[in-house]
């Protein structure tokens, strides 16, 4: 059996737990064990109002125990118990309504909390890690993971120790009434819940195992599906890809029948014992001779607790069950949040500054599970105010060495400094910085969002320099709602120049003085590439500019040429002319 015991995956929820949220936990555990023994309460006084229905006087002991004496009548004794029962059945709903309120709010501040912790965690992953990962796992485990273990396990875990705390108060209560009896009723649920562990649970592991799997792939499916639409649909593709996601869908819902469907079988199974156990406790009483009238009372006990112990037992068993299936994704959520690798943090450079020069010295850079060296060997200084182009054919390295001068990687071996002292990899280095794409990510947001992309509030005199020197006021004077437009989603409603000069805007809104274009004209055509390149060449002027790209004439304007092969440089080019 590869099930992991339930013990193993309560440590892991501790350990993912703060201490203020244990503290939580603890106020949790306090309210159930108050629903507790307020259950014991209702059902001690089941007894004394069922034995007052045939015997009034029965019940006076009680009432003088709380202050109320005298002759009494058997009706006002009968009043005064049916009150106190009204009156104590009312109090502990509303306590159990209370602790249902508090457990789910509780869980769900704990749900969010996690959440932004684990987002924070993702923000700082290391980008060499992050370039080995499929870009939808981060979202499954934050969206699916982190939601079925707070919503699914968390919840089901408050709802057991509920359901444990009354069930153990109330079988108290019947070894207390009958010893003999509940000894039978133990030793056959000791049976029940052994068959449970041995054969349930592991299945339920596995079924959560296979839930978990299918509901990654499904969610890949739809990504697929959603981000690929225009070209699934130029190319006839849909019944191929439809299909994809309906062999995961169809699974998932195979595996969910059945986990709902077997969840079921333990509620059969009680009822049908609550209901033997009812008529053996009879039989037993009978012919232990007991007092009819005293039977009555007892069994009066017997049945409320019977009416609240067998549903109880049933949603603890089946809680215990759900709880199972949320195993593998604590699991993963465990993992994640405790094994992700982090990269290492950006440095805060006192007293930063670009004055001279970047230096590259002999830098070499291997990506994780590769053998080979991406770039080896690399030396070279640009100068402030140096336009340097890059060129070299797919693979030659020339992406690794844009992500190393942002500060993204870190050389495995050699140096990248700014000024002789300062490292790529700060807080002030990106702040310098003003990096544009081959392809421009946009929100399904305005232009104006787009441009200043994450800012609270717009700077309106920056947004409108920023739009002028990228040569976008043409654009957006001719939109109806100006710079307020939605761009919508990936800028499906923008042409390809208009979205690389929105990318221009963005890196110029944020005031830098080194500008990176990182093949940003490749995917154009010729005329609107030529056109972004005279607004590239304009802009340069007052910027240090390193511009990458797969044809050396795109870099016609650069003083200095760098040509990679092989992760090599092997060849610098000065344009005297510049």
């Amino acid at each position: 059996m590869n099930a992991s015991s339930l013990f193993a995956t309560f440590q892991k929820l501790r350990e993912l737990l703060s201490r203020s949220e244990k503290i939580q936990w603890c106020m949790i555990v306090g309210f159930a064990l108050t629903s507790a023994i307020l259950e014991v309460a209702a059902a001690a006084l089941i007894v004394v109002f069922a034995g007052a229905m045939t015997n009034p006087d029965s019940a006076l002991k009680y009432l003088n125990m709380v202050g109320i004496i005298g002759d009494l009548s058997p009706g006002r004794i009968i009043f005064y118990i049916a009150l106190a029962f009204g009156g104590l059945y009312l109090f502990k709903n509303i306590v159990a309504a209370a602790e249902v309120f508090f457990q789910n709010f509780s869980i769900q501040k704990m749900n969010y909390t996690f959440k932004n912790k684990m987002l924070h965690k993702y923000a700082n992953i290391d980008y060499g890690f992050y370039l080995t990962r499929n870009s939808s796992y981060g979202m499954s485990v934050l969206s699916g993971d982190v939601e079925q273990m707070f919503s699914g396990a968390m919840l089901t875990l408050a709802m057991i120790v509920s359901e444990l705390a009354v069930f153990i108060s109330l079988c108290a209560m019947i070894v207390y009434m009958e010893p003999s009896l509940a000894i039978v009723l133990c030793s056959l649920c000791a049976i029940f819940s052994f068959c449970i562990y041995k054969f349930l649970l592991p299945a339920f592991y596995r079924w959560g195992q296979k839930l978990q799997d299918t509901g990654m792939k499904s969610t890949e499916k739809l990504m697929q599906f959603f981000h690929g639409f225009k070209e699934i649909i130029l190319f006839g593709k849909r019944d191929s890809f439809i299909q994809a996601y309906k062999v995961q869908a169809k699974e998932r819902a195979s595996v969910q029948a059945i986990q709902t469907a077997t969840n079921n079988i333990p509620r059969i199974v009680i009822e049908v014992l609550f209901v033997g156990l009812f008529v053996f406790a009879i039989a037993y009483m009978g012919l232990k001779q007991n007092n009819p009238q005293e039977m009555i009372g007892i069994m009066g006990g017997y049945l409320y607790l019977g009416f609240r112990v067998m549903p109880g037992l049933n949603r603890m068993i089946n809680q215990v069950n759900n709880f199972k299936t949320m195993t593998p994704y604590i699991e993963r959520v465990y993992h994640e949040y405790f094994h992700t690798t982090s990269g290492t943090p950006l440095k805060d450079e006192k007293d930063f500054h670009f004055k001279q020069k970047i230096t590259f010295h002999n830098v070499c850079f291997k990506y994780l599970n590769t053998y080979k060296n991406a770039l080896s060997n690399v030396s070279f200084d640009v100068k402030k105010g140096d336009c340097i182009g890059i060129v070299g054919e797919t693979g030659s390295g020339k992406s690794t060495l844009v992500d190393l001068i942002l500060g993204l990687l870190k050389p495995t071996s050699g140096q990248i400094l700014v000024d002789d002292s300062f490292s790529v990899s700060s807080f002030q280095w990106h702040k310098k910085i003003g990096y544009v794409p081959q392809s421009i990510y946009l929100t399904d947001d305005t232009i104006e969002a787009n441009i200043a992309f994450g800012a609270s509030t717009v700077d309106a005199q920056k947004l409108q320099k920023a739009i002028h020197t990228a040569q976008l006021s043409k654009l957006i004077d001719g939109l109806p709602k100006g710079a307020k437009t939605l761009a919508g989603e990936r800028g499906v409603r923008l042409s390809g120049g208009e979205r690389q000069r929105i990318a221009i805007a963005r890196a110029l809104y944020a005031s830098p003085e080194v500008l990176i274009f990182d093949e940003a004209t490749s995917a154009l055509d010729t005329t609107t590439e030529s056109k972004l390149m005279e607004t590239i060449n304009e802009i340069s002027k007052d910027y240090t500019v390193i511009m990458i790209a797969h044809r050396i004439s795109t870099l016609s304007r650069c003083n200095k040429i760098l040509k990679f092969e092989n992760g090599k440089l092997t060849d610098i080019q000065e344009n005297k002319d510049e």
